[in-house]
């Protein structure tokens, strides 16, 4: 059921409103006009107008359908880390994550995996087509369909828990800026809240009910948030998905030494010759489904250098 919308507050500029409701603002912008508008708010009553406001106006970018959009913050740091579905989760209190210079991640919650990065990436991908803070309803059939898992009983399970993890988090982002370090930042869950239909059959009778933290945009600000080739990503294992997340936010990859990518990943490999020989696996991988050309580890210096393969472009439907 969508939110109900009301007026905004007479103390909020009508320009104020358009502009936010007009296009995807950079994050820096975005987040100052969030702010200003809560300070023009008089009362609380009228701060939850404001908070409405944004809500209804403020929406994820429309990416095409065979892409999903990732933050680069997400995909270049050990939050969805690579490790096997064997292994027992950790459990992290304000860790620091692997990330790339310029960014940190505070993290508390259950260890999240690339499997669980692939129901975030759905999730927003159909939270994509509404204003934030309304609700994203869909079946549990349809969403294991999406993700190509199967729907056995089990598979049901495995998408509740990993829904119990992302909304179980708390995470803070920051990110330096041009001014300074920690110039940007974002602080919340990844999943608000959520809902399900406990009494219903397995299947297309199951719903869903998710909602978003409407400030979960700031992750999806201009040049902010990478599309990664769906079809692509569901026939990888986890070390090749983190892998294929990573370089896609690089459209020139730049060389890394194998131990910083075993840490980005979050491997929990513990001898570098043996993590070396899974990650010349999964890169072989990569190369087969076309989205890397070659790569190399240089003998001397154990710095990896990969080449992409020319991004592909969709072929318009013939008679259209």
């Amino acid at each position: 059921m969508a939110q109900s919308k009301k007026s905004p507050s007479p103390e909020l500029a009508t320009d104020e409103v358009v502009a936010l409701d007009r296009e995807l603002l950079p994050v820096s912008e975005l987040l100052l006009r969030v702010e200003q508008l809560r300070i023009n708010a008089r009362s609380r009553s009228e701060a939850d107008s404001v908070s409405r406001v944004i809500a209804d106006v403020v929406q994820l970018p429309l990416w095409e359908e065979r892409v999903r959009g990732l933050p680069n913050t997400l995909a270049r740091s050990a939050l969805f880390t690579s490790a096997n579905r064997s292994m027992e989760r950790e459990n992290f209190k304000r860790e620091k994550i692997a990330s790339l210079r310029g960014v940190e991640i505070l993290y508390t919650g259950e260890e999240l995996r690339v499997d669980d990065g692939d129901v975030f990436l759905q999730i927003t991908h159909l939270a994509r087509q509404l204003p934030l803070g309304e609700i994203v309803e869909f079946s549990g059939y349809g969403l294991l369909k999406e993700l190509g898992w199967t729907t056995s009983k089990g598979s049901y399970e495995r998408l509740r828990d990993s829904i119990n993890r992302l909304s179980s988090t708390t995470i803070l982002i920051t990110v330096d800026g041009p001014n300074g370090p920690g110039e940007k930042g974002f602080g919340g869950s990844l999943i608000r809240k959520f809902e399900w239909d406990h009494n219903a059959n397995r299947g297309t009778s199951q719903r869903w009910r998710i909602w978003l933290e409407p400030e979960i945009v700031a992750l999806f600000g201009r040049d902010a948030y990478t599309k990664i080739d769906w079809a692509q990503r569901l026939q990888l294992p986890p070390l090749a998905k983190w892998l294929h997340q990573f370089y896609f936010t690089h459209a020139n990859p730049i060389g890394y030494k194998v131990e910083t990518i075993k840490n980005l990943c979050g491997s929990r490999i513990a001898v570098l010759a043996k993590y070396r020989y899974k990650l010349r696996e999964a890169l072989e991988l990569l190369i087969k489904v076309g989205f890397l050309l070659s790569y190399e580890i240089d003998a001397r210096t154990d710095v990896l250098n990969v080449v992409r393969a020319p991004r592909r472009i969709p072929q318009p439907v013939q008679g259209s």
